[in-house]
């Protein structure tokens, strides 16, 4: 009996094909991650300009109206309001990501609002921390340049 090499083809596809399972699974789960990574930055983006303009002008960032009774007494803005805000943007929104902790906080100098986002990846069985922190500068209205009165009238009449 002649053997002529035919279970070769057999072997060699086997080996191929697992490979390119292997591979095409990988991508995937890069782009599970690559997508949730993206919308965490995102989310907290968005929580720290909502942050900067609620610090700066008391801007309420759900209802987005000054919270005028908050203005009035001078106090320090709640920033639970923001971190309960970012819970309600991430959830549902992540394929394979897990929130742990929303934690936001204003500077030392009260100059920029910081947000850091942490959040466990589950791949497979195994769990990879991931932290995502980003800050805004906090707008006031006193801090923007003003026009006086003179130089409005002046510009009114060349008009």
């Amino acid at each position: 009996m002649k053997w002529k090499g035919r279970g070769r083809y057999t072997v060699e596809g086997t080996l191929i094909i697992s490979i390119i399972c292997l591979v095409t699974g990988l991508v995937i789960l890069f782009g599970f991650y690559g997508h949730d990574r993206a919308v965490i930055q995102s989310t907290a983006d968005k929580l720290s300009r909502y942050g900067s303009l609620w610090a700066g002008r008391y801007l309420h960032p759900e209802i987005r109206e000054v919270d005028y009774e908050l203005m009035k007494q001078g106090g320090t803005v709640d920033f639970g309001v923001i971190e309960d805000m970012g819970c309600r943007m991430l959830q549902g929104r992540l394929f394979c990501g897990e929130l742990r902790n929303i934690r936001a906080s204003q500077s030392l100098s009260g100059r920029e609002v910081q947000v850091e986002i942490q959040t466990d990846f589950q791949i497979g069985k195994y769990d990879i921390p991931c932290k995502v922190k980003a800050s805004s500068v906090v707008f006031r209205s006193r801090d923007l340049p003003r026009i006086n009165e003179k130089n409005q009238e002046d510009e009114t009449d060349e008009s």
